[in-house]
């Protein structure tokens, strides 16, 4: 599916998979949740910690097998795996899910297909289903997390936020196309630019984003940071021997404002970018609107999809395959096999 065509219809990612997963859920009295996903499918746990919206403490996991150990030494006996793989196929979330069944370990699976569903339905495990098959994991985050989501709301494990959802779902009808040319414009400013994405830890789920679609459909290095650690080292790096030559106009910086951040890392940010200017660095300002952490992470979210979808034009490349992960993924399985 073209790019563009995603941005636009993603709203309706929000309602479909709610409708999809209504009757999906897990018993059982858990004490934490582990979820183990790479890449897009990890975005959901992400995004319930920054929604601060879990019940109980979760752990987003991007490795093999389970951190069991460090589990026991925090005292959780009762832990939940929810294994994330929009594929069904990714390695390290396929022996997160083996690590759990060989230590019967409550489950939750969630993609769109592959092996995780096989085995799923093999041991009778509950399956959150993510309905949109032939596109890229990051361009279905929120149908992705809206499942997720569902699933551990009708277990009990997350607060309620349904009618939230369901108007930022309305928001995003209505502000999606009107964000894309703010997007093309930022896109213009980026160009030829090592992109660095700031915020507060209020929109850095956002930042985090932004710097990964930038990756994945512009094919760009890109880095993200937090206010106010990044004053406290990352910025120095701006300040010397760049100055020495012609680096410091490679690098752009753009910051998220949220209005509820804190008063002085608002000061920071006016701050930082005064000082970034003098050095040579580019930086670019956005506020972005929202009545409440949702609606500012989706709005932000989707302007980040309309930015990297243009800069993806300006080098002249196709947004959507990632050639790089694939040709490593091969190169991989040449060298160790492939684990199903």
């Amino acid at each position: 599916m073209d790019m563009r065509d995603v941005i636009l219809s993603q709203a309706e990612q929000i309602s479909r998979s709610v409708e999809v997963n209504k009757d999906i859920k897990i018993e059982g009295d858990f004490d934490s949740i582990v979820l183990c996903g790479m890449g897009g499918s990890g975005h959901p746990g992400d995004l319930i910690n920054a929604l601060g919206v879990s019940n109980v403490p979760l752990f987003v996991h991007r490795n093999y097998d389970l951190p069991l150990k460090y589990l026991g030494n925090m005292g959780f006996k009762k832990t939940l795996l929810v294994a994330s793989s929009y594929s069904g196929n990714t390695e390290e979330s396929l022996t997160a899910y083996e690590v759990a069944m060989k230590n019967k370990m409550p489950i939750l699976a969630s993609a769109a297909g592959g092996t995780l569903e096989e085995w799923a339905k093999r041991d009778g495990v509950p399956f959150v289903r993510n309905d949109f098959t032939g596109m890229q994991p990051r361009h279905t985050l929120f149908a992705a997390f809206t499942g997720i989501y569902t699933a551990l709301n009708n277990s009990g494990l997350v607060r309620d936020i349904t009618e939230d959802l369901q108007r930022v779902e309305t928001i995003l009808e209505q502000v999606t196309p009107d964000l894309e040319e703010s997007g093309k414009q930022l896109a213009k400013q980026l160009k030829g630019k090592v992109v660095v994405y700031t915020a507060t830890d209020s929109l850095g789920f956002a930042a985090k984003n932004f710097k990964i679609q930038t990756n994945e459909n512009s094919k760009a290095p890109a880095f993200w940071n937090q206010f106010p650690e990044l004053n406290h080292n990352e910025m120095v790096g701006f300040s010397g021997t760049l100055k020495t030559d012609d680096s410091p106009g490679k690098f752009h910086v753009v910051i998220l404002h949220a209005e509820d951040d804190h008063p002085r890392n608002k000061a920071r940010m006016d701050v930082t970018a005064e000082m970034y200017k003098k050095w040579g660095v580019t930086v670019s300002h956005f506020d972005i609107p929202g009545s409440n952490r949702l609606e500012q992470i989706f709005y932000a979210t989707t302007l980040g999809m309309w930015t990297t979808y243009y800069l993806a034009l300006e080098y002249g490349i196709d947004p959507v395959p990632v050639v790089g992960v694939e040709d490593f993924k091969n190169k991989l399985k040449e060298l160790s096999g492939s684990l199903t």
